[in-house]
């Protein structure tokens, strides 16, 4: 057998997502394994993954050996079969497994392979849902700036994020319209809640006018928006949105990828507005990451003028991850692993907050056990802290055996550890975070 791989580097043939190759010139580290809520790398050290597989998937922790077996016994039974003119048992029992426990009205489902697949399935339903009530004009998407909803074809217009991704895209498919996200913190208005009157949402209304009403197939956000790190609107907010869409045809998707399945401590961050969506996309800790699953959801009034659906993804209604899907839900309940992301998460955002006292530390903010740091340079300005100095801190909890990442606008820290944590890993994770930031704060002289 050969050695193991101590670091990746330029040498491999491998093509990571997301990296520089000067990051790859540093080298690479190597996770070989992992184990609750701890993963080991080739050179023998321990982390804590404060950030369940850092795209946060990994709700059940690793290791799991009933749903790793769930998976098995799946793949032996009917290892794959055909999305189209055939079904599976492991898609109709997840479907209706999903149809008891996601918001209000949505009941019906088709699988993918992950968020962005879902996003695109989800815009395409849309548009299916206005060509067939024989609305054809309508191509717009509106989309919030900071968004994230993935890197698909569709899915990349609604891509709100000042990155490099969406720019090397362009010219994109036109449709993409995008307003202001609800980011009270450094609000883009200046304004203050409650006294804002909720203008971040009310201004939809006036970009739909002056785009064209008629032209809108649907908008789309996460419930809770992670591109700032981890952001939740006032309670107005969604109401207000919904409202919109009614008065101009326009179809709401909420995007549950990274908030469903218990993460903010309800089964769907849905649950915490009074709010119908009429789509909503899911991914990530719908298997707990141990296969590729996405998923979309749509109510009846969505589907009933659609006479086909044309679309069809080879993996689509994939068995095996369907049955993983079925398990890791089974298990999310039996164990009240959303309940715990609840009270658990509540201990976490208290302990985040003692760290407020800390001159760079701007605000703390979380749902369930999904938290956030944002950091600043002036506490009464609210001007974020470089990028460089969070990648510093970064670096320094790897370190010291934390692993942790920035929120994608680059101005806080994001917390979302597997729903199984323990408060004695909590109480070691904050430790090495304090660290981190007082070491940081001595670094800039503060």
């Amino acid at each position: 057998m050969d050695a193991p791989t101590r670091k990746m580097d330029q040498s491999s043939h491998l093509i990571l997502h997301l990296t520089p190759k000067a990051e790859i010139d540093k080298g690479i580290t190597v996770i070989s394994r992992g184990e609750g809520v701890h993963v080991f790398d080739t050179e023998g050290n321990k982390y804590i993954d404060l950030v369940a597989g850092v795209t946060r998937p990994v709700h059940l922790g690793y290791g799991h050996k009933e749903l790793a077996q769930a998976i098995y016994d799946q793949m032996m039974e009917l290892a794959y079969f055909t999305p189209l003119m055939f079904a599976n048992e492991p898609a109709i029992k997840l479907a209706e497994v999903l149809a008891g426990i996601t918001p209000g009205a949505i009941n019906r489902f088709t699988f993918e392979c992950d968020g962005s697949e879902a996003v695109e399935t989800a815009m395409k339903l849309a548009k299916h849902y206005h060509y067939f009530n024989g609305d054809r004009g309508r191509y717009k998407v509106l989309s919030r700036k900071g968004a994230y909803h993935g890197v698909n074809g569709i899915g990349v217009r609604a891509l709100g994020s000042v990155v490099p991704m969406r720019h090397m895209m362009e010219p994109l498919a036109p449709g993409s319209v995008f307003a202001e996200s609800p980011y009270c913190y450094r609000c883009p208005y200046d304004l203050t809640y409650p006294d804002c009157d909720i203008v971040c949402a009310r201004n939809i209304q006036r970009i739909i006018e002056f785009e064209g009403p008629d032209l809108f197939s649907a908008i789309i956000g996460e419930p809770i928006q992670q591109g700032f790190g981890v952001l939740a609107p006032p309670k107005e907010y969604w109401p207000i949105v919904r409202g919109i869409c009614d008065k101009f045809g326009i179809l709401l998707i909420i995007d549950e990828v990274i908030c469903g399945f218990g993460r903010t401590g309800k089964m769907f961050a849905t649950e915490h507005y009074d709010v119908q969506p009429d789509l909503i996309t899911m991914a990530k800790g719908i298997t707990s990451g141990y296969v590729p699953l996405g998923a979309v959801g749509c109510t009846d009034e969505v589907l009933k003028p659609i006479e086909v659906f044309n679309h069809l993804h080879t993996y689509g209604n994939h068995p095996v991850p369907c049955a993983a899907g079925l398990k890791t839900i089974e298990i999310l309940e039996r164990e009240k692993l959303v309940e715990a992301s609840e009270n658990l998460g509540n201990y976490f955002l208290e302990g985040l907050q003692e760290l407020e006292h800390h001159s760079i530390v701007g605000e703390v903010r979380g749902t369930g056990m999904w938290t956030a740091i944002d950091f600043t340079v002036d506490k009464k300005t609210r001007a974020p802290l470089p990028a460089e100095n969070l990648t510093n801190m970064i670096a320094r909890a790897k370190q010291k055996g934390l692993i942790i990442k920035l929120a994608p606008v680059r101005q806080a820290f994001e917390f979302a550890p597997p729903l199984i944590i323990q408060k004695e890993e909590i109480d070691q994770a904050f430790k090495i975070i304090e660290e981190c930031i007082a070491e940081e704060e001595k670094e800039m002289g503060l």
